[in-house]
């Protein structure tokens, strides 16, 4: 099949969180992310910033920042399957958006998903 140059915007991709409940337990959720293909240049650049506070974090240094859900929220253009607790889903909007980044480990999930998605991609080549 030939390469064709031009690529749609965005691509969807399952995640799936682990929310913690009482007692150790967890309860699992899933959802689709429509994410924004980012230029190759701007990867390069969200892979080191992530990398570096990665690495930070291992080594025990304080961090002037932390960028995971700043990183989410400019790789995370749209979902898939997250509704209101009647059922009735929760349309795309930054409002939504950014109440979605302030849930525990979601910012980190969409962030790991992204980057391991890409890698899946790059190891099949």
């Amino acid at each position: 099949m030939a390469f064709v140059l031009e690529q749609s915007p965005t691509f969807t991709h399952p995640i799936i969180i682990r929310e913690l409940r009482d007692g150790g337990k967890y309860r699992t959720h899933q959802f689709e992310a429509i994410y924004r293909r980012l230029p190759q240049s701007r990867m390069e650049e969200v892979q080191l910033q992530y990398q570096a506070m990665k690495a930070a974090a291992v080594r025990d240094q304080p961090l002037e920042s932390i960028p995971t859900r700043e990183i989410a929220a400019e790789i995370l253009q749209g979902w898939e399957g997250i509704t209101n607790p009647d059922g009735t889903p929760v349309e795309f909007s930054e409002s939504y958006k950014a109440q979605l980044l302030e849930v525990a480990t979601v910012a980190d999930v969409l962030v790991e998903t992204f980057f391991d998605a890409h890698a899946k991609a790059k190891a099949k080549n």
